[in-house]
């Protein structure tokens, strides 16, 4: 064999491994990003000190309502198994909420709007987002997880009926969410959505994720390849501002000054692309990512009860907000069995770079 062609045959080989590698480094860098979200966080979490009561959580409070606590799943597009806690009043209003929580987060990260929609008057549906505990799959950052919100909403309208008032919290990656369902021509008993510090595109969160771990942007070719192979979609794609732009319902929008996981300015820009005749937004300053209702509890309550109560008739204080109704005497072994496990409360975000 000629000499010019054993050169040939191993650059050739050289391309190939060099392919194969950055194919491979795409794979193990999406599998590390949005794979299941279990031990490597909750790790992570309590090596850097994480605490729910930091974030103004009071897991406490799942004991007062486990009466009335069910789980249920549902299937997605896909076929992954979606699950959801369920906390329903004794009487039904025809007022439900349903609450989607963050990266890295549980569904019990979202207890402090579920109690005060709870308080009035509210059924509440806690959903776990896919790639996350209680649900299949790997995690969909909003992108993928707007359709099997779709899914939850449709469950909702079927079981209550067609007079059901809906409104949508979400926090970072599932605010993200709610908002790019809500720009999918959502049924009319959807009647406002709650946004707290979500991110534009997946693009630039994924960028200021990179720039906080010091890592060259560059990286983010890499991941592109990987969400390409692994998800069928482009980041360059994900978008969330385009769905903002088709919005109409009513929205009030909350984030934090001080936010360095989801910049402010991300969250300034999924505003101000809102198309919503009615919005708000509600800068707190100081606030870190999620810290929004822990560092200034009066502002955030006042502007999320209002705006609740002026969107969703009926909507009124139930329960003193430092009181909930006794468990049912007569609560079935049916009904005990129905109760989640007590499960610990995790933040509602954790950092992609850990």
């Amino acid at each position: 064999m000629q000499g010019w062609m054993i050169a040939l045959i191993a650059v050739a080989a050289f391309i190939a491994l060099v392919a194969i590698a950055f194919l491979a480094g795409a794979l193990i860098f999406v599998h590390f990003i949005l794979g299941r979200r279990k031990e490597f966080l909750e790790r992570s979490k309590r090596k850097k000190g994480y605490s729910a009561d930091k974030f103004g959580v009071d897991s406490a409070w799942f004991d007062t309502v486990a009466a009335t606590t069910s789980q249920a799943t549902i299937s997605a597009y896909d076929g992954v198994k979606l699950g959801a806690r369920i906390i329903r009043q004794s009487e039904s209003t025809g007022r439900v909420a349903v609450l989607c929580h963050g990266y890295g987060a549980t569904l019990g990260s979202t207890q402090v709007q579920a109690k005060m929609l709870y308080d009035r008057g509210f059924d509440v549906y806690m959903l776990a987002l896919r790639g996350h505990k209680g649900s299949g799959g790997k995690v969909g950052m909003a992108w993928i997880d707007r359709f099997d919100l779709s899914r939850w909403v449709d469950r909702i309208i079927a079981d209550y009926g067609e007079n059901v008032q809906i409104a949508l919290y979400g926090i970072s990656m599932g605010g993200s969410t709610v908002i790019s369902y809500m720009g999918m021509t959502p049924p009319p008993q959807v009647k406002c959505v709650v946004e707290d510090c979500g991110f534009s595109s997946q693009y630039e969160e994924y960028i200021a994720c990179l720039k906080a771990a010091k890592l060259p942007k560059c990286a983010i070719y890499l991941f592109n390849v990987g969400v390409r192979l692994v998800h069928g979609y482009s980041l360059y794609d994900a978008d969330i501002t385009q769905f903002a732009k088709n919005m109409t319902a009513p929205a009030l929008f909350f984030h934090g000054t001080a936010d360095d996981f989801v910049p402010f300015e991300l969250g300034q820009k999924l505003y101000e692309s809102c198309a919503s005749p009615e919005k708000s937004f509600i800068a707190v300053e100081g606030a870190g990512h999620g810290f929004a209702y822990a560092t200034d509890k009066e502002k955030y309550i006042a502007a999320f009860t209002e705006f609740i109560d002026k969107h969703i008739e009926g909507s009124e204080l139930v329960y003193m907000p430092d009181e909930q109704p006794a468990p049912e005497e007569n609560v079935t072994a049916e009904n005990t069995a129905e109760a989640p496990a007590e499960e610990p409360v995790e933040p509602p975000t954790a950092p992609l770079n850990n």
